[in-house]
This record gives C-alpha cells, sequence and structure tokens, in this order.
C-alpha cells in the first residue's frame, strides 16, 4: 500500500473507531508524545496513552450524550512533508442516529508514518474569525486539568 492509501486508510478506520465510542480504539491511531491544539487557548500535550485514552473517552461520552451515533469526514486535503509525514486537513460531520448533522468542524492531524503505519502526533481545530459555536463540555473538561 503506498503512503496515500495508508493515509485514506488511516481516515476510514478513525470513523470505524470512532464508531465504537471507546477511547482505547481511538487512542491507538495516535503516536506519543501527542498535542492537541482546540479552540481559543484550548492546548493538551499528552505523554502516555492512558492520559491520551482517558482524554478520548470524554469527548466520546459528550457527543454520543448528544445523540452521535457516526462520524464522516470530507474534503481531504494531504500536504506532504517529505516522504514519511503529511499535514492532512478534513472536515468532520458527527451523524444522529437519522444522519442528521450534529456538529461539524474541520481539523488538521500533523501525522508520521512508523513501522509503514500513519500516526498522528498533532492535530488542531480550525477556528475561523467570528466562529460563534461555543466549546464543548469536553472541551471545557479538557481545559480545567
Amino acid at each position: 500500500m503506498n503512503n496515500e492509501a495508508a493515509v485514506l486508510a488511516y481516515f476510514d478506520d478513525f470513523v470505524e473507531a470512532f464508531a465504537t465510542f471507546d477511547g482505547v480504539r481511538v487512542a491507538a491511531k495516535f503516536g506519543l508524545p501527542f498535542m492537541a491544539k482546540g479552540q481559543a487557548d484550548s492546548c493538551a500535550l499528552f505523554k502516555s496513552y492512558e492520559a491520551l485514552r482517558a482524554h478520548f473517552q470524554v469527548f466520546l461520552d459528550d457527543y454520543k450524550s448528544k445523540g452521535c451515533r457516526e462520524c464522516r469526514y470530507s474534503d481531504l486535503d494531504l500536504r506532504w512533508l517529505g516522504a514519511d509525514s503529511v499535514l492532512a486537513t478534513v472536515n468532520w460531520s458527527l451523524l444522529g442516529g437519522s444522519e442528521a448533522p450534529i456538529l461539524g468542524w474541520t481539523e488538521s492531524y500533523l501525522l508520521s508514518f512508523i513501522e509503514s503505519r500513519p500516526l498522528a502526533f498533532a492535530t488542531i481545530d480550525h477556528v475561523n474569525e467570528g466562529d460563534t459555536a461555543s466549546s464543548s463540555e469536553a472541551e471545557k473538561q479538557q481545559a480545567e486539568q
């Protein structure tokens, strides 16, 4: 599998991992250390998989409580940084049982290939000037830690 196909497979598998609402399964898509940059001054650095798992579980539980049943990505844009790293940007949509949109955002992932497998070492949520979307309960909990 070439690297571009591996990145597509990464995001397809991410969708499957998300559907489990299991922080362990989602955390396996990321490398350590991992940095997550959210809205405003929200930024977290994770040095252990247990902390990363807990971080994702808070978000997954929040999304599930809002009626989310699945996620989808679109508009994948790849900017290669040499042969084994890529900045991948996607639009995410969280959907309810009737496929009605619940939440959406754009996020970029810094992926590097480790043993022929892409892992995310950093993500950044895109925040546009004038955005009125409020932080989720998960982001508020993460900011307090």
